[in-house]
């Protein structure tokens, strides 16, 4: 499933009484496959300048979804990964996959986000019934 043509839908939320967002690939609550895409991939950036809601500034929130379409890129082309969305917390950018592959992202994700300049950090781990995402599919 290739990003570039899903429909994503924006959510509000809060956390810890700042204001949050997610954006997230609607075309995936659905989607057949999904069982077989069985670990989670969460990637947290911490943005260099934000606003007094956490949140990126303009520039930042520019050079964060950069980051975020080249790790797209990547995965979806050569490895059995999919994208989920992203989620806009105080101080952190968080981007959701989904792949079948953990080792291939692993390495990529080691290499590629050392160049990113800034904090960074990831988790892979089992959930081959998307509970870290099922709120999101939820609301859908």
């Amino acid at each position: 499933m290739n990003s570039k043509e899903a429909v994503y839908t924006g959510f509000e939320f809060e956390v810890d009484g700042f204001p949050a967002l997610a954006i997230i690939n609607k075309d995936l609550k659905d989607f057949k496959e999904r069982s077989s895409y069985r670990y989670s991939v969460f990637i947290e950036i911490v943005p260099d300048r934000y606003n007094d809601n956490g949140h990126p500034e303009v520039e930042e929130y520019d050079y964060l979804n950069d980051v975020e379409k080249g790790i797209i890129d990547y995965l979806e082309s050569q490895t059995q990964t999919v994208h989920v969305g992203h989620t806009t917390v105080y101080r952190k950018r968080e981007i959701i996959f989904y792949t079948r592959e953990t080792e291939k992202v692993e390495a990529f994700l080691d290499h590629y986000l050392a160049t990113v300049e800034r904090e960074t950090y990831f988790e892979i781990e089992e959930d081959s019934n998307w509970e870290h995402v099922s709120a999101f599919y939820e609301l859908l």
